[in-house]
Protein backbone atom coordinates (compact mmCIF):
# COMPACT_ATOMS: atom_id res chain seq x y z
CA UNK A 1 0.00 0.00 0.00
CA UNK A 2 1.24 3.45 -0.89
CA UNK A 3 1.11 6.49 1.38
CA UNK A 4 0.85 10.17 0.56
CA UNK A 5 3.42 12.45 2.23
CA UNK A 6 2.51 16.15 2.55
CA UNK A 7 5.32 18.55 3.48
CA UNK A 8 5.13 22.28 4.12
CA UNK A 9 7.83 24.73 5.22
CA UNK A 10 6.99 27.31 7.91
CA UNK A 11 8.56 29.43 10.62
CA UNK A 12 8.29 28.55 14.30
CA UNK A 13 5.31 30.82 14.90
CA UNK A 14 3.17 29.05 12.30
CA UNK A 15 4.34 25.55 13.22
CA UNK A 16 1.70 24.72 15.80
CA UNK A 17 -1.18 26.03 13.68
CA UNK A 18 -0.09 23.88 10.73
CA UNK A 19 0.56 20.94 13.03
CA UNK A 20 -2.98 21.20 14.36
CA UNK A 21 -4.28 20.65 10.82
CA UNK A 22 -1.92 17.72 10.25
CA UNK A 23 -2.80 16.14 13.60
CA UNK A 24 -6.47 16.27 12.67
CA UNK A 25 -6.18 14.63 9.26
CA UNK A 26 -2.83 12.83 9.06
CA UNK A 27 -1.73 9.27 9.86
CA UNK A 28 0.48 9.50 12.98
CA UNK A 29 -0.04 13.25 13.34
CA UNK A 30 2.54 15.87 12.43
CA UNK A 31 6.29 15.44 12.13
CA UNK A 32 8.54 18.48 12.61
CA UNK A 33 12.01 18.84 11.16
CA UNK A 34 14.15 21.87 12.00
CA UNK A 35 15.87 22.93 8.79
CA UNK A 36 17.92 25.92 9.92
CA UNK A 37 18.09 28.40 12.76
CA UNK A 38 20.11 31.55 12.30
CA UNK A 39 21.60 33.36 15.27
CA UNK A 40 18.93 36.08 15.22
CA UNK A 41 16.03 34.56 13.35
CA UNK A 42 13.12 32.24 14.03
CA UNK A 43 13.60 28.55 13.22
CA UNK A 44 12.74 27.36 9.73
CA UNK A 45 10.84 24.09 9.86
CA UNK A 46 9.43 21.42 7.61
CA UNK A 47 6.22 19.82 8.83
CA UNK A 48 5.11 16.51 7.37
CA UNK A 49 2.09 14.30 7.64
CA UNK A 50 0.93 11.15 5.86
CA UNK A 51 -2.31 9.81 4.39
CA UNK A 52 -3.20 6.32 3.23
CA UNK A 53 -4.48 5.97 -0.33
CA UNK A 54 -8.07 5.57 0.87
CA UNK A 55 -7.70 8.80 2.87
CA UNK A 56 -6.69 10.82 -0.19
CA UNK A 57 -9.92 12.84 0.07
CA UNK A 58 -8.37 14.45 3.16
CA UNK A 59 -5.65 15.95 0.97
CA UNK A 60 -8.11 18.56 -0.31
CA UNK A 61 -9.16 19.42 3.24
CA UNK A 62 -5.53 19.85 4.27
CA UNK A 63 -4.76 22.05 1.28
CA UNK A 64 -7.84 24.19 1.98
CA UNK A 65 -6.93 24.58 5.67
CA UNK A 66 -3.35 25.52 4.74
CA UNK A 67 -4.64 28.12 2.30
CA UNK A 68 -6.67 29.77 5.06
CA UNK A 69 -3.71 29.67 7.48
CA UNK A 70 -1.59 31.19 4.73
CA UNK A 71 -3.68 34.35 5.00
CA UNK A 72 -2.29 34.76 8.54
CA UNK A 73 1.15 33.12 8.48
CA UNK A 74 3.90 32.80 5.85
CA UNK A 75 3.40 29.20 4.72
CA UNK A 76 5.19 27.58 1.81
CA UNK A 77 3.44 25.66 -0.98
CA UNK A 78 2.67 22.10 0.16
CA UNK A 79 4.80 19.38 -1.46
CA UNK A 80 2.94 16.13 -2.09
CA UNK A 81 4.60 12.81 -2.97
CA UNK A 82 3.84 9.09 -2.78
CA UNK A 83 5.75 6.66 -0.55
CA UNK A 84 5.79 2.89 -0.31
CA UNK A 85 4.38 1.73 3.03
CA UNK A 86 7.75 0.40 4.23
CA UNK A 87 9.21 3.93 3.82
CA UNK A 88 6.68 5.46 6.20
CA UNK A 89 8.24 4.56 9.56
CA UNK A 90 11.62 5.99 8.62
CA UNK A 91 10.07 9.10 7.05
CA UNK A 92 7.87 9.64 10.11
CA UNK A 93 10.75 9.45 12.58
CA UNK A 94 13.29 11.32 10.49
CA UNK A 95 12.13 14.81 11.38
CA UNK A 96 12.16 14.56 15.14
CA UNK A 97 14.98 16.16 17.08
CA UNK A 98 15.69 16.82 20.73
CA UNK A 99 14.68 20.42 21.52
CA UNK A 100 15.64 22.59 24.47
CA UNK A 101 13.35 25.42 25.53
CA UNK A 102 13.78 27.80 28.40
CA UNK A 103 16.64 27.20 30.80
CA UNK A 104 15.91 23.62 31.77
CA UNK A 105 13.29 21.91 29.63
CA UNK A 106 14.32 19.34 27.03
CA UNK A 107 11.74 17.72 24.73
CA UNK A 108 12.95 14.33 23.54
CA UNK A 109 11.38 11.70 21.23
CA UNK A 110 11.28 8.32 22.98
CA UNK A 111 13.58 6.56 20.51
CA UNK A 112 16.37 9.14 20.79
CA UNK A 113 19.11 9.19 23.40
CA UNK A 114 19.81 12.24 25.52
CA UNK A 115 22.04 12.50 28.56
CA UNK A 116 20.48 15.24 30.67
CA UNK A 117 22.57 17.99 32.18
CA UNK A 118 22.49 18.46 35.95
CA UNK A 119 19.58 20.93 35.90
CA UNK A 120 17.68 19.67 32.86
CA UNK A 121 14.12 18.34 33.00
CA UNK A 122 13.50 15.90 30.14
CA UNK A 123 9.98 15.53 28.74
CA UNK A 124 9.18 12.90 26.11
CA UNK A 125 6.50 14.08 23.66
CA UNK A 126 5.63 11.87 20.71
CA UNK A 127 3.85 11.26 18.42
CA UNK A 128 1.51 14.13 19.27
CA UNK A 129 4.16 16.68 20.19
CA UNK A 130 2.80 19.18 17.69
CA UNK A 131 0.10 20.12 20.22
CA UNK A 132 2.80 21.88 22.24
CA UNK A 133 6.21 21.79 20.66
CA UNK A 134 7.91 24.70 22.37
CA UNK A 135 8.54 26.30 18.99
CA UNK A 136 5.86 28.96 19.33
CA UNK A 137 6.86 32.05 21.36
CA UNK A 138 3.76 31.76 23.55
CA UNK A 139 4.64 28.16 24.50
CA UNK A 140 8.18 29.23 25.37
CA UNK A 141 6.82 32.02 27.57
CA UNK A 142 4.43 29.61 29.27
CA UNK A 143 7.30 27.20 29.98
CA UNK A 144 9.37 30.02 31.49
CA UNK A 145 6.42 31.06 33.63
CA UNK A 146 5.80 27.52 34.82
CA UNK A 147 9.46 27.21 35.82
CA UNK A 148 9.18 30.46 37.76
CA UNK A 149 5.83 29.97 39.47
CA UNK A 150 5.53 26.31 40.49
CA UNK A 151 6.18 25.53 44.15
CA UNK A 152 6.62 22.13 45.76
CA UNK A 153 3.30 20.48 46.57
CA UNK A 154 1.18 22.87 44.48
CA UNK A 155 -2.21 21.88 43.15
CA UNK A 156 -2.09 23.05 39.51
CA UNK A 157 -4.75 23.54 36.82
CA UNK A 158 -3.50 23.59 33.21
CA UNK A 159 -6.22 24.98 30.92
CA UNK A 160 -5.88 24.07 27.24
CA UNK A 161 -3.34 21.39 28.08
CA UNK A 162 -2.67 20.31 24.46
CA UNK A 163 0.27 17.89 24.52
CA UNK A 164 0.35 18.13 28.30
CA UNK A 165 3.75 19.82 28.23
CA UNK A 166 2.99 22.38 30.96
CA UNK A 167 1.15 19.88 33.15
CA UNK A 168 4.02 17.39 32.89
CA UNK A 169 6.57 20.13 33.54
CA UNK A 170 4.68 21.28 36.63
CA UNK A 171 4.73 17.72 37.98
CA UNK A 172 8.45 17.38 37.30
CA UNK A 173 9.03 20.68 39.10
CA UNK A 174 7.41 19.26 42.23
CA UNK A 175 3.69 20.03 41.98
CA UNK A 176 1.65 17.72 44.17
CA UNK A 177 -1.21 17.24 41.68
CA UNK A 178 -2.07 18.62 38.24
CA UNK A 179 -5.32 18.58 36.26
CA UNK A 180 -5.03 19.33 32.54
CA UNK A 181 -8.21 20.47 30.78
CA UNK A 182 -8.78 20.58 27.03
CA UNK A 183 -11.93 20.79 24.90
CA UNK A 184 -10.29 18.77 22.08
CA UNK A 185 -10.72 15.02 22.62
CA UNK A 186 -7.67 14.24 20.46
CA UNK A 187 -5.51 16.58 22.56
CA UNK A 188 -6.74 14.92 25.76
CA UNK A 189 -5.82 11.50 24.34
CA UNK A 190 -2.35 12.72 23.30
CA UNK A 191 -1.83 14.40 26.68
CA UNK A 192 -2.84 11.19 28.46
CA UNK A 193 -0.29 9.19 26.46
CA UNK A 194 2.42 11.73 27.20
CA UNK A 195 1.56 11.77 30.91
CA UNK A 196 2.09 8.00 31.04
CA UNK A 197 5.20 8.19 28.86
CA UNK A 198 6.76 10.60 31.37
CA UNK A 199 5.79 8.54 34.40
CA UNK A 200 3.74 11.27 36.09
CA UNK A 201 0.31 9.62 35.91
CA UNK A 202 0.22 9.56 39.70
CA UNK A 203 0.36 13.37 39.71
CA UNK A 204 -1.28 14.45 36.44
CA UNK A 205 -4.71 13.77 34.93
CA UNK A 206 -6.01 15.02 31.56
CA UNK A 207 -9.75 15.70 31.25
CA UNK A 208 -12.07 16.71 28.41
CA UNK A 209 -13.41 19.92 29.91
CA UNK A 210 -13.18 23.70 29.89
CA UNK A 211 -12.57 26.29 32.56
CA UNK A 212 -16.12 27.53 31.85
CA UNK A 213 -18.30 24.66 33.08
CA UNK A 214 -21.07 24.77 30.47
CA UNK A 215 -18.91 25.17 27.37
CA UNK A 216 -18.20 21.47 26.66
CA UNK A 217 -21.54 19.68 27.06
CA UNK A 218 -21.40 20.16 30.81
CA UNK A 219 -17.96 18.57 31.11
CA UNK A 220 -15.98 19.72 34.09
CA UNK A 221 -18.73 19.66 36.73
CA UNK A 222 -16.89 17.15 38.90
CA UNK A 223 -17.91 17.69 42.57
CA UNK A 224 -14.30 18.22 43.59
CA UNK A 225 -14.06 21.23 41.25
CA UNK A 226 -17.51 22.84 41.44
CA UNK A 227 -19.94 23.56 44.25
CA UNK A 228 -23.67 22.87 44.02
CA UNK A 229 -24.35 26.18 42.26
CA UNK A 230 -21.81 25.44 39.51
CA UNK A 231 -19.13 27.81 40.77
CA UNK A 232 -15.51 26.78 40.99
CA UNK A 233 -14.20 25.81 44.38
CA UNK A 234 -11.08 27.82 45.39
CA UNK A 235 -8.97 24.70 45.04
CA UNK A 236 -5.80 25.54 43.09
CA UNK A 237 -2.47 27.13 43.93
CA UNK A 238 -1.56 27.80 40.29
CA UNK A 239 -3.45 28.16 37.00
CA UNK A 240 -1.60 27.79 33.68
CA UNK A 241 -3.18 28.99 30.42
CA UNK A 242 -1.48 29.13 27.02
CA UNK A 243 -4.53 29.94 24.96
CA UNK A 244 -6.20 32.77 23.04
CA UNK A 245 -6.41 36.13 24.84
CA UNK A 246 -10.17 36.48 24.37
CA UNK A 247 -10.68 33.08 26.01
CA UNK A 248 -8.51 34.20 28.94
CA UNK A 249 -10.57 37.42 29.24
CA UNK A 250 -13.86 35.52 29.26
CA UNK A 251 -12.40 33.11 31.82
CA UNK A 252 -11.02 35.79 34.16
CA UNK A 253 -13.72 35.33 36.78
CA UNK A 254 -13.35 31.55 36.67
CA UNK A 255 -9.56 31.87 37.07
CA UNK A 256 -10.05 34.01 40.16
CA UNK A 257 -12.74 31.71 41.58
CA UNK A 258 -10.70 28.53 41.20
CA UNK A 259 -7.56 29.99 42.84
CA UNK A 260 -7.14 29.89 46.59
CA UNK A 261 -6.37 33.07 48.52
CA UNK A 262 -2.65 32.88 47.71
CA UNK A 263 -3.07 31.48 44.20
CA UNK A 264 -0.85 32.34 41.24
CA UNK A 265 -1.27 32.31 37.46
CA UNK A 266 0.69 32.06 34.21
CA UNK A 267 -1.16 33.40 31.16
CA UNK A 268 0.29 33.18 27.64
CA UNK A 269 -0.98 33.34 24.05
CA UNK A 270 -1.52 37.11 24.23
CA UNK A 271 -0.82 39.40 21.28
CA UNK A 272 0.61 42.73 22.42
CA UNK A 273 -2.41 44.71 21.18
CA UNK A 274 -4.68 42.57 23.42
CA UNK A 275 -2.71 43.16 26.60
CA UNK A 276 -4.51 46.29 27.84
CA UNK A 277 -8.08 44.92 27.74
CA UNK A 278 -6.91 41.64 29.26
CA UNK A 279 -5.14 43.38 32.14
CA UNK A 280 -8.33 45.31 32.88
CA UNK A 281 -10.35 42.08 32.90
CA UNK A 282 -7.89 40.51 35.34
CA UNK A 283 -7.85 43.56 37.62
CA UNK A 284 -11.65 43.61 37.79
CA UNK A 285 -11.68 40.11 39.32
CA UNK A 286 -8.84 40.69 41.78
CA UNK A 287 -5.90 39.25 39.85
CA UNK A 288 -2.63 41.21 40.02
CA UNK A 289 0.06 40.96 37.32
CA UNK A 290 3.56 40.87 38.82
CA UNK A 291 5.69 39.88 35.80
CA UNK A 292 5.43 40.66 32.09
CA UNK A 293 7.51 38.86 29.46
CA UNK A 294 7.62 39.33 25.71
CA UNK A 295 8.90 37.32 22.73
CA UNK A 296 8.34 38.73 19.27
CA UNK A 297 4.73 40.04 19.30
CA UNK A 298 3.63 37.69 22.07
CA UNK A 299 3.11 38.57 25.73
CA UNK A 300 2.86 36.46 28.86
CA UNK A 301 1.59 37.71 32.21
CA UNK A 302 2.43 36.04 35.51
CA UNK A 303 0.89 37.07 38.79
CA UNK A 304 -1.19 36.26 41.84
CA UNK A 305 -4.55 36.75 43.45
CA UNK A 306 -4.74 40.10 45.21
CA UNK A 307 -4.76 39.96 49.00
CA UNK A 308 -7.96 40.86 50.82
CA UNK A 309 -8.21 44.64 51.06
CA UNK A 310 -5.33 45.18 48.61
CA UNK A 311 -6.09 47.98 46.10
CA UNK A 312 -6.82 46.70 42.63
Amino acid sequence: MKLIQITVQVDGEAAEAVSGVFNRYGKGGAVLEQVWTGPRSAPVLRIKTFLTADESCSLGRIEEALWHLGQIYPIGTPEVRWLEEHEWADAWKAGYKTLKIGRRVVIKPSWMEHVPGPDELVIELDPGMAFGTGLHPSTQLAVLGTEQMVRAGDRVLDVGTGSGILAILAAKLGAGSVIGLDNDALAVDVAGQNIERNGVQGQVEARLASLLPDSVNGCGREPELFDSSGKWRAAFDLVLMNILADVISRSARAISDCLNSEGRFVLAGIIESQEGPLRRALTEVGLRVTTRRKRKDWIALYGRKASKGEPR
